[in-house]
């Protein structure tokens, strides 16, 4: 563990070294060619004034002090030399401030030092899953994904969205604009990703995204939010995109059975059947029972038990017996829960 946090450390401080060096790599760049220039031209303007020249390195070295407002030993004669002589402590001043103040923006303005960071830390993932769309929807995502341990990255075009500091929050790089964009794709590391979820609520954005991103990377796992469900599977299967999936679809077989039936914890479509994940009691009837017991004449699975002296729920087996007033949770058909619970409870 210390040595994985180390090695991550290090690969931070590697990648923040190579930001501020491409900052500063334009400046350092024009300061360099302005020497050389300078260096050329003022040897060429000594010796046609039949002036004794040094060798070039001296020459070089002479006009680098003069960057930084050290003197030289003799003033040119002609006036070609003199301007150069001049003209060289401001041009160093405005190209090093140039960069000195790039790097400054950077370390000094909220918003230049977050993009700083969400770019380290992207530049560094492997393997991440990239969230578009930080709704709802989004959020929710990233925040199971979080859960579950996975590296993330978000993308999001409403920079005040409701929910995009609290993704932030989470040590998640967000980053700001248009998903379609190819340029903000590659930002997000989508060609070093395992996955991408478009969850904007525009169901043509998030087709286009699903299948730029599948350009990129042809083995993405692309998982989609389509409004019209049954467009969303023919989309899906046409064009070879993992998971197509309709959020009013997946929660309408929930809202439906709250409806009806209480302490529900969840709804699922398993083919053209609904099963839900519900609370029930523990009756006399089935007291002392093992689960496999039960199961076998009762038409569910028990998933979990709370004994009546404990608050949690705990994973149970097939050989634990259950007592009268436990509560369980069970994986039934939502047509039978109340047949289930029924009986159950006796």
């Amino acid at each position: 563990m210390l040595r994985s946090r180390i090695g991550r450390f290090v690969r931070i401080g590697i990648y923040a070294a190579v930001h501020f060096g491409r900052r500063l790599l334009p400046p350092i760049l024009a300061v360099i060619a302005y020497m050389l220039v300078a260096t050329l031209l003022l040897r060429w303007d000594m010796k046609r004034a039949g002036d004794a020249v040094a060798d070039f390195s001296t020459t070089l070295y002479g006009v680098y002090r003069q960057l930084f407002f050290e003197p030289v030993e003799n003033l040119p004669a002609r006036p070609l030399g003199r301007a150069m002589v001049w003209i060289t402590p401001l041009v160093g001043v405005i190209l090093v401030a140039q960069g000195l103040v790039k790097v400054a923006a950077t370390m000094f303005d909220p918003n230049s030092r977050r993009e700083v960071w969400d770019t380290i830390m992207t530049d560094q993932m492997r393997g991440h899953i990239v969230v578009c769309g930080l709704g709802h929807v989004g959020y929710r995502v990233a925040e199971e994904l979080r859960r579950l341990g996975e590296e993330i990255v978000g993308l999001e075009s409403n920079a005040e969205g409701s929910f995009v500091e609290i993704v932030r929050s989470l040590g998640i790089p967000v980053y700001i604009g248009d998903a379609r964009r190819d340029e903000l794709l590659v930002k997000c590391g989508v060609a070093r990703a395992k996955a991408i979820v478009c969850a904007t609520s525009n169901d043509l954005a998030n087709l286009e995204v699903a299948l730029d991103a599948k350009r990129m990377n042809p083995d993405l796992r692309v998982v989609m939010r389509m409004f019209d469900q049954r467009l969303a599977g023919k989309v899906g299967g046409a064009l070879e995109l993992d998971e197509s999936f309709s959020t009013s679809a997946l929660s309408a077989p929930l809202i439906a059975i709250q409806a009806t039936h209480e302490r529900v914890l969840s709804a699922y479509r398993l083919g053209d059947q609904v099963r839900v994940l519900a609370e029930s009691d523990i009756g006399p009837v089935f007291a002392g029972e093992s689960v496999s017991t039960i199961e076998d004449k009762v038409p569910c699975r028990i998933v979990q038990r709370r004994r009546s002296t404990e608050t949690g729920f705990s994973a149970v087996r097939g050989k634990d017996t259950l007592a009268a007033r436990d509560v369980v949770i069970i994986d039934t058909a939502a047509s039978a829960l109340g047949e289930v619970r029924g009986k159950l409870s006796n």
